[in-house]
């Protein structure tokens, strides 16, 4: 276990590691205008990709253990073309992006989801190292399709952005489907109640992960919206900036979780699964702690040697930050093992509770203080969540140990 979790953490570090490398060359070449109108659109794929799976990853994870693969991958297919369709039709009325770029977020976000379907299909079967691939493929594409773009082409847009995604999430689509089509074969026949039994499950497990989901990005990215209403596309940049830089610290969190979530998900010892969460969430605790107190001591200067003279308060806007940073990173340890429980109900009130003080203070606190409100909003929404997934666990555990 420890190995695969070592082998997700450098696959996760090398993907932060290229998220960095794609921030700044966006900063340097368009500017802090372009990298929020950037942030803008890739935040709305993350929103369509909440909805996308609904019947798709999470639930399958969970269920590849349990119940035939094609009833599993097949709804999950029709369902992902019936959400782009709808965005098709929805976005433009909607007005969150410019017309042009509709087309190409309908797209990528079809890409994504049908990518993230095949990821969880490869974690449910324990192939972590298979499972990180496409992301690091991924991800080096388009850093490396955006030099090609600014520094050779010196084609300096937003449409150089998006092609680089295509690229990379292409690339990523094909290895993903290469790895996972031995699972297609079908042994037996399967009746009519097996494929609905399992579109069932599907809904109803997905549905609850993807509101978790869904009020976890609304409480995450809202602020985003917030910022350029009253402060402009420069504002946004400069925010989501050091939102990237300050995030990274979960995947320290997230690697943890990936490696937990596919042990527990194919196990029945409940006191086992959460003495294993208990002990990752100690480690990823400290570590944060240690990797968020060296970023927001970095000095302003040097974020502005990196990504240019409109980004020297990055370090500020990370004092701000940092606790909500170390807060969700519990969250996410902590939810991996509700979600690989089935209970994603959990993880749904959670977060909900998060977006509530998200949605309470941010209309108040930003339009005043920029993005330093924005980051005080956070951390407190941040908090909160830990404190409601922690006392559930608590509960859990309590539980667990009455019985023994």
């Amino acid at each position: 276990m420890v190995a695969k979790i070592i082998s997700t953490f450098f696959t996760r570090f090398f993907i932060a590691a290229s998220n960095l490398a794609i921030a700044i060359l966006l900063s340097h070449f368009i500017g802090a205008a372009g990298r929020g109108e950037q942030s803008l659109i890739i935040t709305l794929v993350s929103f369509i990709l909440i909805i996308a799976g609904i019947i798709g990853s999470a639930s399958i994870s969970y269920l590849v253990p349990r119940r035939p693969f094609i009833t599993l991958i097949i709804p999950a297919y029709i369902w992902v073309l019936l959400v782009t369709v709808a965005c098709f039709v929805l976005l433009p009325v909607l007005n969150l992006i410019p017309a042009q770029y509709i087309t190409d977020v309908c797209l990528l976000s079809l890409m994504l989801s049908v990518l993230n379907i095949h990821t969880a299909v490869l974690i449910a079967h324990q192939r972590i190292n298979a499972a990180n691939l496409p992301g690091l493929i991924q991800s080096l594409v388009i850093v490396l399709m955006l030099v090609l773009y600014f520094a050779v082409l010196n084609d300096r847009s937003i449409r150089s952005y998006i092609v680089a995604l295509y690229c990379g999430y292409g690339l990523a689509l094909v290895v993903s489907t290469v790895m996972i089509r031995q699972y297609f074969k079908v042994s037996g026949k399967l009746s009519a109640g097996d494929w609905f039994i399992t579109a069932q499950k599907l809904a109803l497990l997905g549905l609850y992960n993807q509101v978790a989901l869904f009020t976890q990005l609304l409480s995450f990215r809202i602020s985003y919206y917030i910022l350029n209403a009253h402060f402009g596309s420069t504002e946004v940049g400069v925010y989501s900036n050091a939102v990237s830089i300050a995030e990274s610290v979960w995947l320290i969190g997230r690697s943890i979780g990936t490696v937990q979530h596919s042990k527990i998900v194919n196990s029945t010892d409940k006191g086992e699964s959460l003495r294993l969460t208990t002990r990752l969430n100690r480690i990823n605790l400290a570590v944060s702690v240690l990797v968020i107190a060296v970023m927001a001591c970095i000095p302003g200067s040097w974020y502005g040697f990196i990504f240019g003279r409109e980004f020297t308060q990055i370090n500020r806007i990370i004092w701000t930050l940092g606790p909500g940073i170390v807060f969700f990173g519990i969250v996410l340890v902590l939810g991996y093992y509700f979600s690989s429980t089935g209970r994603h109900l959990v993880n749904a009130i959670s977060s909900t509770a998060g977006l509530a003080v998200t949605l309470l203070i941010g209309f108040i606190v930003i339009p005043r203080w920029g993005s330093y409100g924005a980051g005080v909003t956070a951390s407190v929404s941040y908090g909160i969540t830990a404190v409601v997934v922690g006392y559930f666990y608590w509960r859990e555990r309590r539980g667990v140990k009455s019985k023994a």
